[in-house]
């Protein structure tokens, strides 16, 4: 695309150089990713690749110019070589978003979109709408774990990609012929416009708690943040909401789509009763305006019940029947770290969760509570350079509902993890308490001291592959440590 064309979408710029016949072959915000003839984007700091915060984009201005760019975007003015075009806007993060969704043609408005966010459930919401989708539809994903295309898993970077990210996937969506994606929406990718421009269908609300307070400081500011995405919806898409959380009719509050509730305590269009939990799976009555129907999803708890019913809150919109819901909900849903079971054949069970919030963890360690376990052993951390307040109050939790309470390194960072576990166990009170930095260490602990029908809560990490401390990042997965060590054991049917 010729970049004066390119640069129309930006209502706001100051453009130096000739723009003229300069083609435009890409656009990037990575340094690393730069190649002749492609446009570079300085954004500030807080995008992570790989895990690794890049520096702020305006100090990688000269790298991106060697490296074969012929046009730069800046926040803040500097020098540049003179055959290199440089356009000046106010905000170089949203001038990102419009030139890459203008690059690559608007993709999203050739799917339906499918935007869910808040705090908990939304990786696994994702997951069971897809299911759903897909035994109608050609589907797509994106979320935190990666991004599927009719069920192939394709590797990403974020929760919500940073936008030229973001429109190739759409893009790549479209040329597979996807009529539905459906998408995690974080309140990061809200603020530091990822989304923008992105043409949603549907909006989805699940919950909110604490969480994320490093950046937005205050609860509010995070509530507003995340009404954002309904406020976008026109007349004739669909607002859903969980209506059991407090903040469920503000989002349905703020947007003038048509809006469907879900919830199990209060009324609502769609709701669940009759609910029987075991470690295997759950089983209810889903109650909708077009019937009920008895339904036995493999994922357990409560939690699950409410990412189910939000799931089914979508498919309701887009006129599917009870029977094919009921497909979607009962087919085989792996979700890498939600509420994951490690069965190796032993005799207690164990249980892999990404929670790493109060809330979170209260939901977790709830379920746990209510299938009866000899006793609840928990082995948690949390995550150094983040939200210190929620610290003790996940340490509160744990006691709560643990016997014995495990607590060890997350993702450190540049944090001593024995300051982070001091400030955790101060919300510990009542249960059994050790302190085995060492992850592995900690969970092996647990494991080889686990009695019949115990269950061992890891919780914190979940899918991640990977473990950030203060000079390295290394290669830990919760799942993986935790069959090794059982097969150490002697256990090594895994089922």
């Amino acid at each position: 695309m010729e970049l004066k064309s390119l640069l129309d979408v930006l209502e706001e710029k100051q453009t130096f150089g000739n723009s003229d016949n300069i083609e435009i072959k890409g656009i990037v915000y990575d340094p690393l990713r730069v190649k002749p003839g492609f446009l570079f984007v300085a954004i500030n700091i807080y995008t992570q690749l790989d895990k690794i915060e890049i520096p702020e984009g305006h100090e990688k201005v000269g790298e991106a110019i060697d490296a074969g760019a012929v046009a730069v975007v800046l926040q803040r003015d500097m020098e540049v070589p003179e055959n290199i075009v440089k356009i000046l806007v106010p905000d170089s993060r949203l001038a990102l978003a419009k030139l890459a969704n203008h690059f690559y043609g608007y993709p999203s408005r050739k799917m339906k979109m499918i935007g869910i966010t808040g705090t908990n459930g939304k990786t696994t919401t994702t997951h069971i709408l897809e299911s759903i989708l897909m035994q109608k539809y050609r589907a797509g994903l994106i979320g935190t774990l990666y991004y599927k295309i009719n069920g192939k898993i394709h590797k990403s970077k974020d929760t919500t990609p940073e936008p030229p990210d973001l429109q190739e996937i759409f893009t790549h969506m479209v040329q597979e012929k996807v009529e539905y994606c459906a998408m995690e929406v974080s309140s990061h990718g809200i603020d530091f416009y990822r989304v923008e421009g992105v043409d949603y269908n549907v909006a989805v609300f699940t919950n909110l708690s604490q969480d994320h307070l490093d950046f937005h400081k205050t609860m509010d500011n995070y509530l507003t943040t995340k009404k954002k995405l309904f406020q976008w919806l026109d007349a004739d898409d669909f607002a859903i909401a969980n209506i059991d959380d407090p903040h469920g009719h503000e989002f349905l509050e703020a947007t003038k789509a048509k809006r469907i509730s879900f919830g199990i305590k209060n009324s609502a269009v769609i709701m669940a009763k009759d609910i029987e939990f075991s470690i295997k799976g759950t089983k209810y009555t889903l109650v909708t305006p077009i019937g009920q129907i008895t339904v036995s999803p493999k994922l357990v708890g409560m939690f699950n019940v409410y990412n189910s019913l939000a799931a089914v809150a979508v498919a309701f919109s887009q006129n599917f029947d009870l029977e094919t819901i009921k497909q979607g909900l009962e087919a085989p849903i792996r979700v890498s770290g939600r509420f994951e079971l490690v069965d190796h054949g032993q005799p207690f069970s164990v249980v892999v969760d990404y929670a790493h919030t109060p809330d979170g963890m209260e939901k977790v360690l709830g379920l746990a509570e209510d299938l009866r376990p000899n006793r609840v052993i928990t082995v948690f951390g949390c995550g150094g350079d983040r939200d210190k307040d929620k610290r003790p109050k996940m340490g509160a939790v744990a006691d709560k509902y643990s016997d014995v309470v495990i607590l060890t390194a997350d993702n450190p960072r540049n944090e001593d993890p024995n300051k982070i576990i001091n400030e955790i166990a101060a919300g510990i009170k009542n249960a059994e308490k050790h302190v085995i930095v060492d992850r592995r260490d900690a969970i092996k602990f647990a494991l080889e001291n686990a009695q019949e029908n115990d269950i061992i809560m890891i919780l914190g990490k979940g899918h991640e592959t990977t473990q950030t401390l203060k000079h390295e990042t290394i290669h830990f997965n919760d799942v993986e440590e935790t069959e090794k060590i059982l097969a150490e054991m002697g256990y090594n049917q895994r089922k």
